[in-house]
């Protein structure tokens, strides 16, 4: 494949970035990154913690010059970052600590490199919202197409400056204030503020035209507060759906444009819309979508290869759609189906909550929804009443807790994990995902366990899948018969007494998917082709 140069559209003295009001030439970022790539091991990975973006895309133009896979954890967190040092003990890491720009550039000017379309440039980590974070492997190639399709898309023009309100090591931050500036010759700002006035005050020192990269709860933040803002050339959002009303406030408080992207880790960014003022997304360079055994794909443009999204959507055709939710928020509750996000939605209408997540529990026999939402100066018994008014009663959340905030990443995301450690704190566990009961163990006595391997037994795959069988039925109903198994994924062993955790998900009317999970990691993951499913 043909090598495709690491910027676009700059001139070596044009700023590649601003910190404090000073901007970065583009000859000083490619002196810094050349220097860097000698350090790094040829052909290996590296791990980029910098949060500093100009650091960051420092790190990331070395890696690539390098030939280095960049290695992006969707969490800071020490047993995160240890994994990945564990799964990949040679890897450089990159902080800000090793700030690359303070050092003396050896050259005033480095030509501008050329890397290969098929390098394995980056593997990002999806966030852990609806499970265990997953790799997900981007070429140069898709990643240099993605950029140019938004560009193609959004009105950024040359000689902007972005600033991003996430973090450069998650997709939506990577693909807009690292991948867009870079073959956009724009420029971005180093830091990555969270709160409305430090928002302000970074707009405030940036020249102009100004673009914010940030997510709905930062949107929602700045629109409450009392802060003026500067005049933005437009807004984009991403990571959750953006309500229209909420787009519309933004536009009018900050008479900007708001461009709301809809994309994955596993995709990078798919689609646009406007939501003050249309429904719809349309896909972006030419990916097309189709439906196949009640499963969206997407395929072409960008993409590597073709995609199963795990949102739901609408397709009005090939390239227009509507976004109803994900599959994984899809819950039955006394017979009756819902979406997470729609009834997230509902308790999110209410005045005076800021902040809201409702959580599946299962107890034994049957499914609750809890819900947390963060609403000063309200009681619980005022928004239940609110709720009666929008909800079925068997979606009332069971119960309704009132916390100071929720555990969100800079992204505005929550974790599977994070809400359970939510509910354990407010004595949920016992009936919820992380309770006792929810942990079974494989005996040690089990009679499928004395022939494998013995004296070091395992719980072999063929019993793990009766077991997800058996938790099909519990959840589906007796009638369910598991017709196939057309994948099945054992990345690890089960070992008897190790708790364990099935979760499984309706993708399609004869189709399961599942996961079983240890505390510490996926043991195995797959579908099912079942029929008489409730």
């Amino acid at each position: 494949m043909a090598d495709l140069p690491l910027v676009a559209g700059f001139s070596a003295d044009d700023p590649i970035g601003w910190r404090d009001g000073q901007p970065l030439a583009l000859r000083r970022m490619l002196a810094a990154a050349q220097g860097l790539a000698a350090e790094l091991p040829r052909g290996g990975h590296c791990i980029n913690l910098c949060e500093d973006r100009l650091n960051f895309i420092v790190g990331f133009a070395a890696a690539l010059q390098a030939r280095c896979t960049t290695l992006l954890p969707h969490s800071r967190a020490h047993e995160t970052i240890a994994a990945l040092k564990h799964a990949h003990p040679a890897a450089a890491v990159l902080a800000d600590e090793t700030d690359a720009l303070a050092a003396p550039a050896k050259r005033a000017h480095a030509d501008i490199p050329a890397i290969p379309a098929d390098l394995r440039a980056a593997i990002l980590y999806t966030s852990g919202s609806t499970g265990t974070p997953q790799p997900h492997a981007k070429t140069w190639g898709s990643l240099v197409r993605a950029a140019q399709a938004a560009l193609q898309r959004l009105p950024v023009v040359r000689g902007s400056t972005l600033l991003g309100a996430v973090p450069a090591q998650h997709m939506w931050g990577f693909e807009m204030t690292v991948m867009l500036p870079l073959q956009g010759a724009c420029a971005v700002d180093a830091g990555c503020p969270l709160l409305p006035a430090d928002i302000a005050a970074a707009l405030e020192r940036m020249p102009a035209p100004r673009w914010l990269v940030a997510t709905p709860l930062h949107l929602q933040a700045c629109l409450s507060s009392a802060l003026r803002f500067p005049g933005m050339a437009g807004v984009l959002c991403a990571t959750a759906t953006l309500a229209p009303e909420l787009a519309a406030g933004v536009e009018q408080a900050c008479g900007a444009p708001v461009w709301e992207i809809f994309g994955s880790t596993e995709t990078g960014a798919l689609a646009t819309r406007q939501p003050a003022r249309e429904n719809g997304f349309r896909t972006l360079g030419g990916i097309r979508m189709r439906e196949r055994d009640g499963q969206v794909i997407a395929d072409g443009g960008q993409l590597d290869a073709p995609v199963i999204l795990s949102d739901l959507v609408a397709l009005r055709d090939a390239a227009t759609f509507a976004v109803r939710g994900r599959a994984a928020d899809l819950v039955k509750v006394a017979g009756k189906r819902g979406s997470l996000a729609a009834l997230n939605a509902e308790l999110a209408r209410v005045p005076g909550v800021l902040d809201c997540a409702f959580w599946l529990r299962d107890a034994p026999g049957e499914q609750r929804v809890a819900a947390f939402a963060v609403a000063p100066g309200l009681a619980v018994p005022q928004i239940i009443a609110e709720l009666r008014k929008r909800l079925d009663s068997v979606f009332l959340p069971r119960p309704l807790v009132l916390v100071d905030a929720l555990p969100r990443d800079r992204t505005g995301k929550l974790s599977q994990e994070s809400v359970r450690e939510l509910a354990a704190r407010h004595g949920l566990a016992a009936a919820g995902a992380d309770g006792a009961a929810s942990w079974p163990q494989v005996p040690h006595a089990h009679p499928a366990l004395p022939h494998h391997f013995p004296g070091d037994p395992i719980v072999p795959g063929v019993w793990l899948l009766s077991l997800v069988e058996r938790e099909a039925r519990q959840r589906f109903g007796a009638a369910l018969q598991v017709c196939g198994v057309p994948d099945a994924r054992f990345r690890r062993v089960l070992r008897p007494g190790e708790p364990y955790r099935i979760e499984i998900t309706r993708i399609a009317s004869d189709r399961l998917e599942f996961t079983v999970e240890s505390r510490r990691a996926r043991i195995a993951d797959g579908t099912l082709t079942v029929r008489g499913a409730n």
